[in-house]
Order: C-alpha cells, then sequence, then structure tokens
C-alpha cells in the first residue's frame, strides 16, 4: 500500500470523526450555547436567572416524554399517542384527587394508566404484526376520545393544594420539575448504557430479524418500550396538571410532535432504527424550550413560531440524514 493512498485514508477517517462530532450531540450543544447567545443579545432579561429557570420548567413537560419516544424510536418503531395518553392520564387521575382527596391515589393510577396503555399499543405492534404509525394513530384518537367522553369535554379543577407543592416546591433551590426530569433522564441513560436491556433496544432497532436470531425476545423488548413511553407520558401529564392546577381534555395537543422534534435534534434517527442518545434528546428539548422561550421574549407571532419550528425540524432531519450517509 502506498503512503499516499495511507495519508489520505488517515484524512478520510479524520474528516468523518470531525463530522460526527460536529454533528453528534457537540454539534446539538454548540447549537444550544448559539442560540442563547443571539437570544441574549437581543434581550437583556434572557439571561437572566429567573428565566433560565422558566426553560427549565417549560423544558420538563416534553423533555419526559421525549425520553421515552427516544425508547421507542430507537427501537424502530413510533408513538403518536403519547399527547392523547397525557390528556386522559390527566383527567382520570384529576378526577380522583379531587373525589378522594388523595394525591398518591391520583399519581398512582395516572402511572398506572399510562403503562397500561402503553401495553396496548404494544400488543398491536409487537404480537399482532400491526404498524406502529398505524396502531398509534389509531390509539391517538382513541384515547383523546376517551378523555372527551369520560370529562363530557371540560376541564377538571380544584385539585388538593397538596398536590401544587410539585409546581411550586424547590430543593436546594432547584424546583421539584427539574430535579425529576434530571432523575428520570439519568435512570434513563442507565438503562441505554449499561443494561442488557439497553443492548436489546438498540439491537433490535438496528435489526429485528438479528436480534431475534441472537436470542433477543424481540416482542417482550418493543412492549417494554411502549410501556415505558406511556409511563413517561403519564409523568409528564403529573407535571402539566401541578403547573395548570387542572386537568383539561384538550391537553397534549401536537406534544407528540415536539417530542419527535426533541429526539430527532438530539440525534435519534428517524430514517434507521438502533441508532439515538437519551442525551442528545434532553438538550434537544432545552433547545426546543429555549427557541421557544425566546421568541415570546422578543413578541415573536406564534405563526412565526411555528414556521420556525418547522424549519428546526426539517434541519434536523437534514443532519440525520447526512450522519447517516457518513456512517
Amino acid at each position: 500500500m502506498s503512503t499516499e493512498y495511507v495519508v489520505s485514508a488517515d484524512k478520510s477517517i479524520n474528516y468523518k470523526r470531525v463530522m460526527n462530532l460536529l454533528f453528534g450531540k457537540l454539534g446539538i450543544f454548540l447549537g444550544l450555547f448559539a442560540l442563547m447567545t443571539v437570544f441574549s443579545i437581543l434581550s437583556p432579561v434572557f439571561l437572566s436567572l429567573g428565566n433560565l429557570e422558566n426553560i427549565l420548567i417549560q423544558s420538563a413537560t416534553n423533555a419526559i416524554i421525549a425520553a421515552g419516544m427516544t425508547f421507542v424510536i430507537i427501537s424502530g418503531e413510533i408513538d403518536l399517542s403519547v399527547g392523547s395518553i397525557l390528556a386522559l392520564t390527566s383527567i382520570v387521575s384529576g378526577e380522583i384527587m379531587i373525589t378522594t382527596g388523595s394525591v398518591w391515589l391520583g399519581v398512582g393510577v395516572a402511572l398506572l394508566m399510562g403503562i397500561l396503555m402503553g401495553v396496548f399499543n404494544g400488543v398491536f405492534v409487537a404480537y399482532l404484526g400491526f404498524p406502529a404509525f398505524i396502531v398509534t394513530l389509531a390509539t391517538m384518537w382513541l384515547y383523546r376520545g376517551s378523555a372527551y367522553v369520560y370529562s363530557g369535554g371540560q376541564a377538571v379543577v380544584g385539585l388538593p393544594d397538596g398536590f401544587r407543592v410539585l409546581a411550586n416546591g424547590k430543593f436546594l433551590y432547584i424546583p421539584y420539575i427539574v430535579w425529576i426530569m434530571l432523575i428520570i433522564y439519568g435512570l434513563c441513560y442507565f438503562v441505554l448504557t449499561k443494561l442488557r436491556m439497553g443492548r436489546k433496544i438498540y439491537a433490535t432497532g438496528d435489526n429485528s430479524e438479528s436480534a431475534r436470531l441472537s436470542g433477543i425476545n424481540v416482542r417482550a423488548v418493543k412492549m417494554i418500550v411502549f410501556s415505558i413511553s406511556g409511563c413517561l407520558t403519564a409523568v409528564s401529564a403529573l407535571i402539566l396538571m401541578a403547573r395548570l392546577n387542572s386537568a383539561q381534555p384538550v391537553a397534549g395537543m401536537t406534544f407528540e410532535l415536539t417530542a419527535i422534534a426533541a429526539a430527532v435534534i438530539g440525534g435519534t434517527s428517524l430514517t434507521k432504527g438502533g441508532v439515538g442518545s437519551i442525551v442528545g434528546t434532553l438538550i434537544g428539548a432545552v433547545f426546543i424550550a429555549t427557541l421557544q422561550n425566546g421568541l415570546v421574549i422578543l413578541n415573536v407571532s406564534s405563526f412565526w413560531q411555528q414556521l420556525l419550528m418547522g424549519i428546526v425540524v426539517l434541519i434536523a432531519v437534514g443532519i440525520d440524514k447526512y450522519r447517516k450517509k457518513l456512517s
């Protein structure tokens, strides 16, 4: 082999490493830093401690749903029902809190409902072989309709005062909501990177047939990821309820899209299973919250906010395609 070829190959490898780094988690972090720099220049209010705290609190609802969505997408599937799961769990658990006066009973019911609705999705996808897109599109309407029927289209108000502590309380000067988000992401990171289950999820998404032949119970893995998605959506529902001091059947509209956007911006691939990072998803969720917060501070019209969000997601998909080409 000639020296010129070796040098050329080394340069090619180095180029790919640099590009993968720039278009990976480092690139997302740099993008977030650049976005915060721009908003801090345009508005002196943006970098205030109170506003930065608001960004973290605002990002928590989407970030927790996006964590579950990341599990699903890495496994090679999709979940469009998360927004409706949020609405139904919040309505039922809110009603139980008011009727019984027990916050913990309402929390337990919400978590159980989230898991069961995730299992319901998983049964159709994993065991009956239905496409996840169609199944979760159907259950998106099913769960949302159930929320309207159960509540009669009315919001549930008058939640116990003890439940509001979740939204207002702090520990070591950090809001409880932010602590919950960080703990959940720590657990998700541990599962995906340190446990055999995490490796099974990646393997299933990369090539489900090869995973099955290697002894992985692919059906069980898909059931688990949909259950995780439902459970984390229920946690997000409780957080949103505490912040709004009410439960509403219209809650969670388009949340599935922002969760998918956070995962994609964070490097989770929609075009190829088995590719994704839970840390990237967290940065993606904070990126979206930062963008929305900054645009509101600058009094940008909500119409333009939606337009810019669409552009950001398209750029993220383009970067994902480029990363796939590099690999």
